[in-house]
């Protein structure tokens, strides 16, 4: 366990004041953004100030106990644990819709994205600019409220407002960012679509998303749209198929070639059918778990002039 006293260079005896004024002087000493800095170095300063800088988490600090390391009240304990939860998740994101036709859903597999995404600057290196220390969290990115009263009393920290959390603020903006540490450019990646997949299914791509000078690469949302294409529709766990049909067809023909992912299937036209009423190919739907749909052929008739050779032979069928 790291001696955080040591790292702030005070005693166990020190008061609150001793402590923040410790801090104070090691964090602009250390800060990465001044001369000399120290990034690892400022980091262990700030963990420490963190903990020893809050009576209750000095006091579980100093009383730890055989059960979680830490002395204090088990609530506390959560909720501390549950806001740095929070906060670990808290990552930027970035929404790209991807549409993703049905036969695409119906095999699945990898998919080329292309989308204009937020990369780290190059003049400025990602910092969007010159720096100064926060003044109002004083470099923690972080503000303390108290909540609650007696045992129920828990130390809450919310991002400060003024630096959005960095512990920075820019003074001279980047002139080829303008402080956003980050210039836009188009990307492409490849995605994995899972089979049958439908629309408002999500994909998380860590660390591919906008770049933010307090905090890195965020990460990409792709969130799937399964549209028509090809005369394919995907309706719940059916796939549906629109099939146009010449008026004439329907007399010289007995049977139709209609696509499928699966390969093209012959169908046998029934003697009596309705264009309202789809002709329905059992077990060739999406598979969901242990359920298959079902595959449906729309027929759409359509009206084309006849050739001679044509009228003399439907004249003969009838």
């Amino acid at each position: 366990m790291k001696d955080y006293y040591k790292i702030l260079g005070v005693d166990k005896k020190s008061t609150q004041d001793d402590i923040k004024k410790a801090y104070r002087k090691l964090s602009k000493k250390y800060h990465p953004d001044v001369n000399g800095g120290d990034d690892v170095k400022f980091k262990e300063i700030v963990e420490a100030y963190e903990t020893l800088g809050d009576d209750k988490k000095r006091n579980q600090y100093d009383n730890p106990n055989p059960f979680n390391g830490r002395g204090g009240n088990p609530f506390s304990d959560f909720m501390n644990h549950f806001n740095n939860q929070h906060r670990r998740q808290s990552r930027p994101q970035k929404i790209v819709n991807v549409d993703v036709s049905p036969k695409e859903s119906y095999i699945g597999g990898y998919k080329e994205i292309t989308f204009k995404n937020k990369h780290k600057c190059n003049l400025c290196a990602g910092t969007g600019g010159k720096k100064n220390i926060c003044q109002r969290c004083e470099g923690i990115g972080s503000l303390r409220q108290k909540v609650g009263t007696g045992f129920m009393t828990q130390i809450i920290d919310t991002q400060c407002p003024q630096c959005a959390g960095s512990g920075k603020i820019i003074i001279e903006p980047c002139t080829s960012c303008f402080g956003t540490g980050g210039k836009e450019k188009f990307e492409t990646i490849k995605i994995n679509i899972p089979k049958s997949a439908n629309s408002g299914e999500s994909l998380r791509v860590t660390g591919k998303g906008d770049y933010y000078n307090n905090f890195g690469y965020g990460d990409v949302i792709f969130k799937i749209r399964v549209v028509p294409q090809d005369g394919f529709e995907k309706i719940n766990n059916d796939l549906v198929y629109i099939k146009n049909v010449n008026y004439k067809d329907v007399f010289l023909i007995s049977d139709i070639n209609i696509p499928h992912p699966d390969g093209n299937l012959n169908i046998k036209l029934p003697k009596k059918f309705e264009t309202n009423k789809p002709l329905r190919v059992k077990g060739k739907g999406y598979l969901t778990g242990n359920h298959i749909g079902d595959f449906y052929i729309k027929l759409n008739i359509i009206y084309e002039e006849m050739s001679v050779e044509e009228k003399e032979k439907l004249k003969e069928i009838f």
